[in-house]
C-alpha cells in the first residue's frame, strides 16, 4: 500500500463567472469556491509557438482530498500564491474517493 501524498500547499479553487462587458460581450471573472491543502507535482514542460512568440507550457499534477460536492472540474482553476493552474482533467487516483488527481497547466488564465 502506498503512503498518502503530503498535502503541504494551500490552494484556492476558483470558478469562472461570465459577466457582461460594455461592448456587448462577456468577461470571465473568477470567484473562490473552496480552499484545499494540496501536493503540487511537476510533470513536464515545453516551449510552444503561438504566432511569432515562444510560450512555455508547464504541466503539473495537483493531488488533494476533496468531498464529492466540491470536486474540481476542467473549467475551473487552482491558485497557489501568484501561480495559476488551469484544470485540464480530474480523476480519482485510487478508485476509493479518498484522493483526487488534477492534471493542470500553469499560467493559463482562460478556462
Amino acid at each position: 500500500m502506498s503512503n498518502p501524498p503530503l498535502l503541504r500547499r494551500r490552494a484556492r479553487l476558483e470558478n469562472p463567472v461570465e459577466t457582461p462587458d460594455t461592448a456587448g460581450g462577456t468577461l470571465a471573472e473568477w470567484t473562490l469556491l473552496s480552499e484545499h491543502w494540496v501536493a503540487l507535482v511537476p510533470v513536464s514542460g515545453q516551449e510552444v509557438y503561438e504566432g511569432a512568440r515562444e510560450t512555455p507550457t508547464i504541466t503539473h499534477r495537483i493531488l488533494l482530498r476533496c468531498p464529492r460536492a466540491l470536486r474540481p472540474r476542467p473549467d475551473q482553476r487552482f491558485v497557489i500564491g501568484p501561480r495559476i493552474f488551469a484544470i485540464r482533467a480530474v480523476f480519482d487516483r485510487d478508485g476509493r474517493g479518498r484522493f483526487l488527481t488534477c492534471l493542470v497547466e500553469e499560467g493559463r488564465h482562460e478556462p
